[in-house]
């Protein structure tokens, strides 16, 4: 019988885990977390002057206040391929960085820009033209602007307004991504883009930013996640969620005060919907970062009741769902993995993000340790497969979306982990998916992408075959023994004093009933 541990690591009570006691344990090994146990307190006489003191060491002592030290990266999909690379103690893969985070289709550099107004760089043909092109592209996935006033938006440009009005914000962000998803030369982007960092950057002095503020920084993010650094791009997005607690967008719209002028344009329910997007992005760029994400205080925002459908509110539900900071057991990450197997989305990005919450989840069912039923286990490989043939599309149509690149990455690396021939099975296609998509696009970040996944792969060939000359050793020892008949014949029987045996209260009466043995239960007292 194994004995109880007397102690545990605060990760292991955090997540309410059997932890084994060593340091490091081996669930902390696993996930690669660091393993810190919390010192004994020594009994003492609770002071009755005290009980501020006393309050708060007695929250840190509780291993059911959550802790987010070593909880942040169980979502991020580098944690789960580190572990495979960590598997085999190679140091090549030891520490992958965040490859497969987007295409790096952009230099990241900070380039001059000249405080000069919009129609110097778009003109309003132009600019139409890139409002159509987001629209079309960028729209149907993340759909928190009305055409109406950005056409409006548009129409008013002048040489008079300067690069710092609100609506510029907008109108440069718009076509920044426009840039991205269509055929334009990349001076104007470039231009475009360090017009949109000095605006940006001018609106944090600003003591109230507005709404306009706030979108051109949503847009900024979404620009980030498709061309720039892991760590710009959470940065960015934790800059929108502190504009918009202080802005009170989090807030429901009825309770939120009264409005500016320039602000009034954005119905209620545009209101929501920026919030949930801007938050929607900060808590996914946290997750695949391993970071935090910031979750504005007295939030009050109702989801959004028009233009969201029942599965984009259940993305938003499914993904809130995973907070680090939340238990969640095995049936209940199994749900939330058959919730998001049955949803219905109409565009492939989505697609690919439904994708990445079942990633997301079966790394979560990995971490607790728990067996995955064969169920769930089906459930993933689906997806997966869904995922890969959705990642082809949308790079053979040369869609700069992220997640073409990042969700087959983490695909090898999932299958990699669930080891069995159905899974085996699908890394070929998964890896060629991977190579297309070096040969459409050719940048570095792919190119690193790629050669990581084959490293990974090389990892558990490595492991496997170890595995085979293990049993190919014990199989050289059976065909030894087959030719030595005399290891084969038995061993004679054991001398042993026998007891005499009392019959007289035989309970099964003069023979033993076998049948009735093996049918009867083992723990039903006789009598």
């Amino acid at each position: 019988m194994s004995t109880k541990t007397k102690h545990a690591c605060s990760s292991c009570r955090s997540m309410k885990r059997k932890c084994d006691g060593q340091h490091p344990c081996s669930n902390c090994v696993k996930t690669d977390q660091d393993c810190l146990y919390n010192k004994p307190s020594r009994k003492r006489r609770r002071s009755i002057t005290a009980p501020a003191e006393q309050a708060r060491d007695d929250l840190q002592a509780d291993p059911a206040v959550p802790r987010t030290g070593g909880l942040a990266e169980i979502n991020s999909g580098a944690l789960l391929a580190k572990g495979l690379g960590l598997s085999t103690s190679s140091s090549s893969a030891e520490k992958p960085r965040l490859c497969s985070w987007n295409l790096s289709l952009r230099d990241s550099t900070i380039g001059c820009y000249a405080e000069a107004p919009l129609t110097q760089v778009l003109s309003i043909p132009r600019m139409q033209q890139l409002a159509a092109v987001y629209f079309a592209e960028v729209h149907p996935v993340y759909h928190f602007l009305d055409h109406a006033m950005v056409e409006r938006a548009i129409l008013s440009m002048s040489p008079d307004q300067p690069l710092f009005d609100p609506a510029h914000h907008v109108l440069l962000g718009i076509a920044a991504l426009a840039c991205l998803f269509s055929d334009q030369p990349n001076d104007l982007e470039s231009r475009i883009v360090q017009y949109a960092r000095a605006a940006l950057e001018h609106s944090t002095t600003l003591q109230l930013p507005t709404v306009d503020h706030i979108v051109g920084w949503l847009l900024r993010v979404i620009y980030l996640r498709l061309t720039g650094s892991p760590n710009a791009t959470w940065i960015a997005s934790c800059t929108v969620m502190h504009m918009i607690e202080t802005a009170r967008l989090h807030l429901e719209p009825s309770n939120a005060g009264p409005l500016s002028a320039a602000d009034s344009s954005y119905s209620p329910q545009l209101r929501k919907r920026i919030y949930y997007i801007a938050q929607l992005f900060n808590t996914w760029i946290s997750y695949d970062y391993g970071r935090c994400r910031i979750i504005p205080r007295g939030a009050s925002c109702s989801l959004p009741a028009e233009d969201w459908t029942a599965d984009n509110i259940a993305i938003w539900r499914l993904t809130d769902s995973l907070d680090p900071d939340r238990h969640l057991d095995s049936t209940e990450l199994e749900n939330l993995l058959l919730q998001a197997s049955e949803l219905t989305l109409s565009h492939p990005a989505l697609e690919l993000k439904r994708c990445n919450i079942a990633l997301c989840i079966y790394r979560r069912l990995r971490v607790s340790g728990r067996v995955v039923s064969s169920k769930a286990l089906s459930q993933v490989l689906y997806l997966a497969d869904m995922g890969i043939d959705k990642a082809t599309e949308m790079a053979r149509r040369h869609s700069p979306w992220w997640h073409i690149v990042n969700v087959p990455f983490q695909i090898i690396c999932v299958l990699l982990a669930i080891d069995t021939r159905a899974s085996l099975e699908r890394i070929g296609k998964t890896l060629s998916t991977l190579r297309l998509i070096a040969r459409i696009y050719g940048t570095s970040a792919i190119n690193e992408t790629f050669v990581t996944a084959h490293s990974l792969i090389r990892i558990h060939m490595r492991r496997k075959k170890e595995d085979y000359e293990l049993l190919n050793r014990v199989e050289e020892d059976i065909r030894a023994w087959e030719g030595d008949p005399s290891a084969l014949q038995p061993s004679p029987p054991t001398a042993f004093v026998s007891q005499p045996v009392d019959m007289s209260n035989d309970v099964m009466g003069e023979s033993w009933d076998i049948d009735y043995l093996l049918s009867s239960s083992l723990f039903t007292p006789w009598g």
